[in-house]
């Protein structure tokens, strides 16, 4: 796998920018407000809903481009190191270490 995983890593960047390119292309040329069928409203109601979907796709594939670059440089590679930052309980603990002596 860390053979092939910096090739993956980039196939991933580019997927994100494919999605960039077709979201535009999206906003720009398929929902245009014209004088026949979609008016402003139902434009940005459709820019919005596929703009959230697009935007999931391409933090997801970002997550999978930073962890296979992580297989690639040989670094830890968790999902959860390349998801968000660690999580915290109430108390300062992060969740799933190991407990603090007293």
């Amino acid at each position: 796998m860390p053979r092939f995983a910096r090739l993956a890593a980039l196939g991933a960047w580019g997927v994100v920018g494919a999605l960039v390119v077709a979201f535009v292309v999206f906003i720009l040329w398929l929902t245009r407000p014209n004088g026949t069928g979609i008016d402003r409203t139902e434009a940005w109601v459709a820019w919005i809903s596929v703009g959230c979907v697009v935007a999931a796709l391409e933090w997801i594939h970002i997550v999978f481009a930073r962890v296979l670059r992580g297989i690639a440089t040989g670094r830890r590679h968790s999902i959860e190191s390349a998801w968000w930052p660690p999580k915290s309980d109430l108390a300062g603990v992060t969740v799933g270490a190991a407990p603090r002596p007293l």
